[in-house]
């Protein structure tokens, strides 16, 4: 396997796992939106806000198949783009390079989520900030701060000193 055919099916990979990420907020974002808009009563109250909220989603929903169908598609000709030189992948599996393919993908996946989180962690933010500027009304959503600031931390020294780590990790067996 060359590194180019590898960076290929990572492309193609992370196409499929975007495009199935799809069906985790399609009910309740579709059927909340269509389904709040339907009743007139609290279509009057909120046509504002579930105007904003529709078309954000729906743009967001959009964008998501349309970057999830271009990795896919077009994978072999931005691996091309990414991988100038192509050269045969040869590994052997002793307990550092098992060590490091752990950590990277805990790292990796670990990155994902952060990523993934990250609207979430905006609207925690912006609440946050409306409440601490005085206006009690405001209802914090659960969203464990901590708890998303550990795992980043974590997982910025994962990948950034992944060789220190599985050293240390190496030296401990």
């Amino acid at each position: 396997m060359t590194n180019r055919t590898l960076t290929t099916l990572i492309l193609r990979i992370a196409g499929i796992y975007l495009f199935t990420k799809i069906f985790d907020h399609f009910g309740t974002y579709f059927f909340s939106v269509y389904g709040t808009a339907t009743m007139a009563r609290f279509d009057e109250l909120l046509s504002e806000p579930i105007d904003k909220f529709y078309f954000t989603g729906t743009f967001l929903t959009i964008a998501n198949i349309v970057v999830s169908l271009f990795l896919f598609i077009k994978a072999d000709w931005i691996s091309k783009k990414l991988v100038k030189t192509e050269s045969e992948i040869k590994t052997e599996l002793n307990p550092k390079s098992l060590t490091k393919v752990i950590l990277l993908t805990v790292g990796v996946v670990w990155l994902a989520k952060m990523i993934y989180l990250l609207p979430d962690l905006i609207e925690y933010c912006t609440k946050l900030i409306s409440r601490l500027n005085g206006n009690e009304e405001i209802e914090m959503p659960d969203f464990a701060l901590a708890n998303y600031i550990l795992k980043a931390v974590l997982t910025l020294i994962i990948i950034f000193r992944i060789e220190k780590i599985s050293n240390w990790i190496i030296k401990k067996i």
